[in-house]
Parts: structure tokens; sequence; C-alpha cells
């Protein structure tokens, strides 16, 4: 008879397709990116004092309440490296600025006579406090201290707040300027940064990966067997009483109307003879 045909392999559905390579697109580019961010960051880390700012982005967790209520303890802040000039054309504007540096505390400039902050804050650690004045010395290059941007904290229930108090930076401390900030992103940065969190972040989308391609390994393995089981046997005669050409092949049908043609010829020539 004639040889059995494979078995047309079942298709996956647009559904599936769709989210398996969403997934791949999403999560691919996104270990992508992250790993190019993660090393330019790490290439610059010495230009900003040990901080890790990926493409002039950064991502920092509040950790007093020195800027309550506008930046509640533990929520995250994601700032951007500003240029000093720009900084300093926002503050001219009446903008509020919000600016992520460390203190270094190697600077000394005097205040206005008639400024209410006379206390510096000299704990050398990175610190986002409010812009209150800035100022350009134009005898001084860009780079070496040519900016001078005055900050302090906003809040005066603070545990460390005292009314005179004050920060002094310049362009070689600036670490960014807050643009976003969530006390959401705070919660997800303290669970992605925990080695379960991370953990779960990766086994999510990894898992369903592997578990829809064992899925797949298990039917290619099975539908070869369900093909076997269902073959027909070539030395079983096919059809049935009523309709002995059902379920045939085209050869086979010819070969049979043959054979009973021929067996009716030889009767009908037994029927002459005698």
């Amino acid at each position: 008879g004639e040889a059995m045909s494979d078995k047309p392999k079942k298709k996956k559905s647009l559904a599936r397709v769709i989210v398996e390579w969403s997934l791949t697109i999403v999560f691919g580019g996104l270990f992508l990116f992250a790993g190019i961010a993660q090393i330019d960051g790490l290439i610059h880390k010495n230009d900003h004092y040990g901080q890790v700012l990926r493409f002039g982005w950064g991502s920092f967790v509040v950790l007093t309440d020195s800027m309550e209520p506008d930046y509640p303890v533990d929520s995250a802040i994601i700032t951007y490296l500003e240029s000093p000039e720009n900084i300093y054309s926002m503050y001219q504007r009446g903008e509020t600025v919000d600016i992520t540096f460390y203190n270094n505390a190697d600077y000394v400039y005097d205040l206005p006579s008639d400024s209410s902050y006379n206390t510096r804050v000299t704990q050398r650690m990175v610190f986002t406090h409010r812009l209150f004045e800035a100022r350009v010395r134009q005898d001084v290059a860009l780079g070496e201290g040519r900016y001078l941007f005055f900050v302090t904290g906003i809040n005066t229930q603070g545990s460390a707040w005292k009314s005179s108090q004050y920060q002094l930076l310049t362009e070689k401390e600036l670490l960014g300027i807050v643009k976003v900030n969530s006390p959401f992103l705070g919660g997800f940065f303290s669970v992605l940064s925990s080695p379960w969190g991370l953990l779960l972040f990766l086994l999510v989308p990894a898992g369903y990966l592997v578990v829809v391609s064992v899925m797949d390994i298990f039917k290619a393995m099975k539908e070869p067997e369900e093909a076997t089981a269902g073959a027909p046997n070539p030395n079983v005669p096919t059809g049935n009483a009523e309709n002995p050409l059902e379920g045939m092949s085209e050869e086979d049908k010819k070969r049979l109307k043959e054979e009973m043609l021929a067996e009716m010829m030889e009767q009908h020539s037994k029927g002459d003879k005698k």
C-alpha cells in the first residue's frame, strides 16, 4: 500500500506566539540595556564619588527626613545629571530645584551678610537638598568650581534640622537633579535589591519560557507514538462490508478493481465452457 505521510505538526496559537515573543523582546531588551548602562556607570564611577550614574541617570533611596513631606523616608528618587548652566538658568527663572550631590565640604565661600544661613553641614556623603541660591564665578574655569550652589533641607520639624544650616557644592560634586520621586519605586527597589527579589524577577519570565519549552518537547515526543499507533496495517484489508473501497488509496482501489474484473472474466469464461 501507499506509505503513510507524516502527521502535520500542530501550530502554536497566535496568542501564545505573541506572548513568547513579547517576553523575549522585552526582557532581552531590558537585560541588554541594563548591562550596557551598568558598564557605562562602572566606567565613570570614579568621576562621581563612587556613585553609579547610567548615561547621566541615577537612582537613590531617601534615608533621612530632611526633605519631608516632599520626599518621605524610603521613597526612591530618579535623578539626571543636568548641566550646571541649565540648573543656574532654572534658579534664575524661580523654579524649584532639588539637587542630589556629594557633600565634599572642601569649599568655603561667604554667604551674603543678610543670609539667615550660617551653619555649614560637613558630613561627607550623598545628600538631596533644595537649592536656595546659585552663583557664577566668572574668573574660574568650568569644572573647577565655577558654579556655586547653596542648598538646604526643607523639613523644619526634622530630627536633624537646624534653622541656619546649609550646604555648598560646585559642579564637581553634582550628581543630578530630581526628576522622579516615588514611594512605590522605593519599595520596588528594596525588594529588587534583595537576593530573593532579584531571583524572583529573573525566574518569572525565565520559568515561563522553560515550562512552555518542556511542553513542546513532550508533545514532539508523543506525536510519533500516536502516529504509529494509528497507522493502518498494510496486511489487513481496509474498508467495510457496505463500502469495501472506503479508506483505501487510489492505487489499492485500482488494483482491487482489476482483480475483481479478472475474477469476473474468469467466471464468465468458465460458464461459457459449460
